[in-house]
C-alpha cells in the first residue's frame, strides 16, 4: 500500500511540475513587457511606404490646367478625398460583415480526452445504506469527441437585423460626409485658381517694375551724395520710393504662394511645375452670374445639404436603436440542434443526434421596460430637434451666402472702375513724362498705383467665385453625377464642367418654402364653389363651338371672357361686389375687332360645368385698364396657357386681381396665329414694375406698357381671356 500510494505521488509530481514550469514562464514574459520605441530602419520604412502612396503618379499634365481640370484633379488625386472613400469602403465592408451576424452559429467542434487512471467509481444501496463494494467505470481513460452544432436564437436574429440596417445608414453618412469634403475642396480650388490668374498676371508686371525703382533708388542716393537737391526734398523721395518698393514685395510675397496652393490641393507633388489657362479678358471682367433666388436656393438646400441628410440618416439609426431597445426586452428562444461522436467504448451509440428548444426571460426588464422606451424615444427626439435647428442654421447660411455674394458683386464693378480709372490716369503720366513735364517718381508712383488697382481687382474676382461657390456649398450643390461611365480625368473634367454649368436650373425647378408649408388642396377643394355646385346636376348637351371675333371692352373694367355657350341657354350676368359697375347699368359697347383678324373662340368647357353663369370681373376698385405687363409670344394659347401657370405658381400671388390676358395675333408675313402673353390687374405703375420685377428674378423677360385710348381701339389684337390667379 505504502509503495502504490508513493508511486501515485510520484505521478502527481511529474504532471504538475511541468505546467508549474509553462505558467511562471508566461507570467515572466507578461512582466517583461516594456515601451519599445521605432527603430531607425522601421522609421525608415515608414516614410518609404507613405511617399509611394502619396507620390503616385498622376497623368501627365499636357497642356494649360483650367479651373474644370483643376477641380477633376483635386477630386481624383487630393488626399482628404481619398481618405473619406476609404472611409466609404469601410463602412460598406462593415455592413457586408454585419449581414453574417443575422445568420445561426453552426459549430464544429473536436478533441481528445485522457487521464492517467481509470474514471472509477462505488454504488450506495439507499435502501440499506450500504456501499456495495464493488468499483466500476462507465469511461475510457482516453477518447477522443467531436460534434456538429447548431444553434440560432431568434432575438438576436432581430437586433442583428436592425443592426445591419444601421450599418447600411452608416454607408449613407459616409458617402454624404465624402461629398461635403468634395463641395469644400471645389470651393477651394476655385479661390486658389481665381488667385493664381491674379498671381500670373501681375508677377510678369511685377519685375520690370521693382527694377525700375531700384534703379531709381540708386539714383536718388547719388544725387543725395552729390547734394544736387536740397537734403530734405532728396530724402523724400528716397523715402517714398523705398515705400514703393516695400509695397511691390508685400504684393509679391502675398501672390506667390497662390500656385502652390493651387498644386497642393490637386494633389501634385510639392515644387512640381504646371502652367494655368488665363481666361479670357471677357472672363475676367465679368463676374460669375447667380441666376437662382434665394427661395429657390433654401429649398435646394433643404433637400441637398450633406449635413441634414446625414442628420436624417442619424434620425433612422436612432429609431432602429429604439426598436433594438424594446426587442432586448423581449423572451429569448433558443433552437439548438447537433450531431455529436464519443469514441467511449462503453457508449451503447457513440454516434447520435440531439435538439432542442428553450426559452429565457428576464423578469427584470418588465420592470426597466418604461424607462428603455423612454430613453430611447428621447434619443429619437434629440437627433429630430438637431436635424431641426440645423436646418434654421442651413437657412441663415444661404441667405447670408447670397448677401455676400451680393456685396462683393457692388464691390468689384466699383474695383473694376477705379482700377480702369488708374490705368487712364497710368497713360497720362506716361505721356507727360515721355515729355518731361513731370519726374520720374510721378510715373513709377502711377504705375505701382495702376498694378495695386489691377491686384485688388483680380483678387476682389477671386473672392467674389469664393463666394459664389459659399453659395453653391450652402446650397449642398454636387457638380458630379452620381454615376459616371469612367474615373478617368477626362470624363471627370466634363461631368465638372457640365455639373457647373446646369446646377442652377436644376435649382430653379425645385419647389419654394412657402409652396411646401402651403397644406395640400384635394381637386375639390381647388375647384369653385359654383363649379362644384354645378358637377352635381345632371349632365347638359355639349353646345356647338361658335367662331366668331372676340370683342374688346372699352369700359375701363375689362371682365373675363368664358367659353361660349348657346344664346338661349345664357343666364343673365350677377353683380359682382368687386366690380364698380352696378348690375342694373347697361352692358359698355364693345369696340368691332378689324374684320381681318377672326380667332376661334376656346374649346367649349365639360358638360357639367357649361350651365354655370358668366364669370364676375376680376378687377377692383382700383384697376387700370391700361396698364399691362407683357410677359412675351408663343405659338398657341396652350404654351402661353402652361407658361402662365409655371409663373402663378413660383410667384404665389393669389388673391391680388392680377391675372393674364391672351392676345391673340396673325402674322402677315405667314397668316400664322401669334398668342402674346400679358398681365393685367395693376393698381398702378409701381405695382406693375414690382411684378415685373418678380418675374425677371425668375428668369423671364417682362415689360411695362401704358395702352392709350387710341392704341386700345385700334390696336389689331384680340383679348382672348383675362384669367385670374
Amino acid at each position: 500500500m505504502k509503495t502504490s500510494t508513493a508511486h501515485l505521488r510520484r505521478r502527481l509530481l511529474s504532471s504538475v511540475v511541468p505546467v508549474a514550469v509553462l505558467t511562471a514562464s508566461l507570467l515572466a514574459a507578461g512582466c517583461a513587457v516594456k515601451p519599445e520605441p521605432l527603430t531607425a530602419e522601421e522609421n525608415l520604412a515608414r516614410v518609404r511606404k507613405d511617399l509611394g502612396v502619396v507620390l503616385t503618379p498622376q497623368e501627365p499634365l499636357t497642356k494649360a490646367v483650367s479651373m474644370d481640370e483643376a477641380m477633376a484633379r483635386a477630386i481624383k488625386y487630393n488626399l482628404d478625398e481619398r481618405v473619406k472613400l476609404m472611409e466609404v469602403a469601410v463602412a460598406t465592408d462593415q455592413l457586408d460583415l454585419s449581414r453574417y451576424d443575422m445568420l445561426p452559429r453552426v459549430v464544429a467542434a473536436a478533441g481528445y480526452v485522457g487521464r492517467n487512471n481509470d474514471a472509477g467509481s462505488e454504488s450506495l444501496n439507499l435502501a440499506t445504506g450500504r456501499r456495495t463494494g464493488e468499483s466500476t467505470t462507465a469511461t475510457d481513460r482516453h477518447r477522443r469527441t467531436g460534434d456538429l452544432a447548431f444553434t440560432w436564437n431568434v432575438l438576436d436574429f432581430g437586433v442583428s437585423y436592425l443592426r445591419a440596417r444601421q450599418n447600411a445608414n452608416l454607408v449613407l453618412i459616409a458617402d454624404e460626409r465624402r461629398r461635403r469634403v468634395v463641395q469644400g475642396i471645389m470651393q477651394d480650388v476655385r479661390t486658389a485658381y481665381w488667385r493664381a490668374v491674379a498671381a500670373e498676371r501681375l508677377l510678369k508686371r511685377l519685375a520690370p517694375l521693382e527694377k525700375r525703382v531700384e534703379g531709381a533708388r540708386r539714383d536718388a542716393r547719388t544725387l543725395e551724395a552729390l547734394r544736387v537737391q536740397a537734403p530734405l526734398q532728396a530724402l523724400n523721395y528716397t523715402r517714398t520710393l523705398v515705400e514703393t518698393l516695400r509695397q511691390l514685395q508685400s504684393l509679391r510675397r502675398e501672390l506667390v504662394s497662390s500656385k502652390s496652393q493651387l498644386g497642393a490641393l490637386m494633389g501634385l507633388p510639392p515644387g512640381e511645375p504646371f502652367e494655368i489657362e488665363m481666361p479670357a479678358a471677357s472672363v475676367m471682367q465679368s463676374p460669375p452670374k447667380l441666376d437662382v433666388g434665394p427661395e429657390a436656393l433654401e429649398t435646394y438646400a433643404l433637400l441637398n445639404r450633406p449635413e441634414l441628410l446625414e442628420e436624417s440618416y442619424n434620425q433612422r439609426i436612432s429609431a432602429d436603436e429604439t426598436w433594438r431597445s424594446l426587442l432586448k426586452l423581449l423572451p429569448g428562444i433558443d433552437v439548438n440542434a447537433a450531431l455529436r461522436y464519443d469514441s467511449n467504448s462503453f457508449l451503447l451509440n457513440q454516434r447520435w443526434a440531439d435538439y432542442g428548444a428553450r426559452i429565457s426571460w428576464n423578469l427584470i426588464n418588465l420592470v426597466s421596460a418604461p424607462a428603455t422606451k423612454s430613453y430611447a424615444e428621447a434619443q429619437e427626439e434629440l437627433v429630430a430637434f438637431r436635424r431641426q435647428a440645423l436646418s434654421m442654421a442651413v437657412l441663415s447660411q444661404v441667405h447670408v451666402a447670397v448677401l455676400q455674394y451680393r456685396e462683393l458683386k457692388q464691390e468689384f464693378a466699383l474695383t473694376a472702375e477705379q482700377a480702369d480709372l488708374d490705368t487712364r490716369i497710368r497713360s497720362q503720366y506716361t505721356n507727360v513724362g515721355e515729355a518731361g513735364q513731370v519726374g520720374e517718381l510721378g510715373v513709377i508712383q502711377s504705375e505701382v498705383t495702376a498694378l495695386l488697382s489691377d491686384l485688388r481687382r483680380d483678387l476682389v474676382l477671386a473672392d467674389l467665385h469664393n463666394a459664389y461657390s459659399r453659395v453653391m456649398v450652402s446650397a449642398g450643390v454636387d457638380p458630379l453625377p452620381e454615376t459616371m461611365a469612367a474615373d478617368d480625368l477626362p470624363t471627370l473634367t466634363q461631368a465638372v464642367s457640365r455639373g457647373l454649368s446646369s446646377w442652377q436650373e436644376r435649382a430653379n425647378s425645385v419647389m419654394r418654402v412657402k409652396d411646401l408649408m402651403a397644406a395640400p388642396k384635394t381637386a375639390a377643394q381647388d375647384a369653385p364653389k359654383d363649379s362644384r355646385a354645378e358637377a352635381a346636376k345632371p349632365e347638359a348637351p355639349k353646345p356647338e363651338p361658335v367662331n366668331k371675333p372676340v370683342p374688346v371692352a372699352a369700359a375701363p373694367v375689362p371682365t373675363a371672357v368664358p367659353a361660349p355657350a348657346p344664346a338661349a341657354a345664357e343666364p343673365a350676368p350677377k353683380a359682382s361686389s368687386a366690380s364698380p359697375v352696378p348690375a342694373s347699368s347697361p352692358a359698355p359697347a364693345p369696340v368691332p375687332v378689324p374684320a381681318p383678324v377672326q380667332v376661334a373662340a376656346p374649346a367649349p368647357a365639360p358638360a357639367a360645368q357649361t350651365a354655370a353663369p358668366v364669370a364676375a370681373p376680376v378687377a377692383t376698385a382700383s384697376f387700370s385698364p391700361v396698364i399691362q405687363a407683357e410677359l412675351g409670344a408663343y405659338a398657341s394659347h396652350r404654351l402661353a396657357e402652361k407658361e402662365w401657370g409655371i409663373i402663378a405658381k413660383r410667384l404665389g400671388t393669389e388673391g391680388n386681381g392680377v391675372g393674364a390676358l391672351y392676345v391673340a395675333t396673325r402674322r402677315s408675313e405667314d397668316g400664322k396665329t401669334i398668342v402674346q402673353l400679358r398681365a393685367g390687374g395693376f393698381a398702378d405703375r409701381t405695382a406693375a414694375e414690382r411684378f415685373c420685377h418678380r418675374v425677371k428674378d425668375s428668369q423671364r423677360e417682362c415689360t411695362v406698357r401704358t395702352l392709350s385710348a387710341q392704341e386700345q381701339q385700334s390696336d389689331s389684337q384680340t383679348a382672348d381671356r383675362l384669367a385670374s390667379l
